[in-house]
């Protein structure tokens, strides 16, 4: 027979009876009335053309069909169960699972280090794997199919798509950075200064335009790009060896000028912070391993923005 001709609860039914080798007692256990169980046996008995238990001498007795069946039944039966349970708690501590982790130099170079020493500490044998962003729609068709299970980038440049859900982590500036030995910038900088010095520009997405930009569009400025690189971690090294003005995300910069002759300085125009978030998708919303890796994501966040 086909199963989907079958109503699966009668399995249960046989298989207490079977157990039981008793009517009254198998509807005890099952939580039904005798006459309801001796109906459900009935309907079996159409449903698979066999008697299925017939009296003994000690009573209920299997046919050579309800036997056969007996023990596939209940591992069946086992595995359904299990199936549909809840999912068992995640033990980092136990865990090897593998966790991939989409995001740009600037989110890894910011957040990995505390986020990895968080993991390594409760979840030793957890790995994490991280990789691009991918470009446009292409990262929500990843989320949404296991191939990415978080995403990290600027809020506003992620971008809300069906399904998905987002969680602020922390909130970053823009400052300016030059060489130390600049020959034309001192200790302060003006609008002036800043439009007529050449610009080195992150094109993450290779496109330009920005906060900046608009910024200046905004007083009718523009400035002046005679560079533009795809990555965060270059640009230090860039404007080290040039006379090249670089407006950036202030933890980058500060990193930096601690390690190379590099000077911070305020922009001379008001410039709005950005935030900086995780997106994953529904499907990883109720996975305990996942909402663990997440706890985990918003403290290293959250320790950021009280720095």
């Amino acid at each position: 027979m086909e199963l989907k001709a079958l109503d699966l609860n009668l399995l249960r039914v046989l298989d207490a009876v079977l157990e039981a080798r008793h009517v009254t007692r198998a509807a005890r256990r099952l939580g039904m009335s005798q006459s309801a169980l001796s109906h459900a046996m009935a309907r079996l008995r159409e449903a698979l053309g066999d008697e299925l238990l017939v009296r003994g001498p000690g009573g209920l007795v299997p046919t050579a069909r309800a036997e056969a069946m007996a023990s596939p039944l209940r591992a069946a039966l086992a595995a359904l169960e299990e199936t549909l349970s809840a999912p068992a708690p995640f033990d980092p501590a136990a865990s090897t699972r593998t966790f991939r982790i989409a995001a740009a130099d600037y989110a890894q170079f910011v957040l990995l280090p505390p986020l990895l020493a968080r993991v390594q500490s409760e979840a030793p044998g957890v790995c994490v794997w991280v990789t691009p962003v991918p470009a446009g729609d292409a990262l929500p068709a990843a989320l949404a199919s296991g191939e990415i299970d978080l995403a990290i980038g600027v809020t506003s440049t992620m971008g809300a798509a069906p399904g998905l859900f987002e969680r602020s982590l922390f909130e970053e500036r823009f400052v300016c950075l030059v060489r130390a030995d600049h020959p034309t910038v001192g200790d302060t900088l003006t609008l002036e200064q800043y439009v007529a010095l050449p610009h080195a520009f992150i094109a993450p997405r290779g496109r330009a335009g920005g906060a900046v930009d608009s910024a200046l569009a905004e007083r009718g400025l523009s400035r002046n790009i005679t560079v533009a690189v795809p990555h965060f971690l270059t640009m230090p090294h860039v404007i080290a060896a040039s006379d090249l003005i670089v407006t950036l995300a202030a933890r980058v910069a500060h990193a930096f000028a601690a390690m190379m002759p590099l000077r911070i300085l305020p922009p001379p125009l008001p410039l709005p912070p950005f935030r900086i978030g995780a997106s994953w998708h529904e499907r990883q919303q109720r996975d305990p391993g996942h909402a663990w890796l997440r706890e985990r994501l918003a403290g290293v966040g959250g320790a950021l923005d009280r720095a």
